[in-house]
């Protein structure tokens, strides 16, 4: 048990989710919000006539959402889950 390998890494756990750190939770949780906002918005200025967005409504506002949101899912640690 003694030598390099012994070395442990102490992780917080909850159930199976492993919590990261504040600054890491705060920006995770902050880009997932703000990707689905795109998302929403990109999705009623489809069928309105508004927009807020920069050149309208845009299939590439949707996958940089749907990108952000993993990311920001990722950064949280929900995706640390083990089977």
């Amino acid at each position: 048990m003694s030598g390099s390998n012994s070395i442990k890494h102490n992780k917080l756990k909850i159930g199976k989710l492993h919590t990261r750190s504040a600054p890491n939770r705060i920006f995770g949780w902050s880009l997932f919000g703000v990707s689905l906002a795109v998302v929403v918005v990109n999705w009623i200025e489809e069928f309105s006539d508004l927009e807020v967005l920069p050149g309208g409504h845009s299939v590439f506002y949707l996958a940089g959402g749907m990108v952000a949101a993993v990311t920001g899912l990722w950064r949280v640690g929900a995706m640390d889950a083990k089977s």
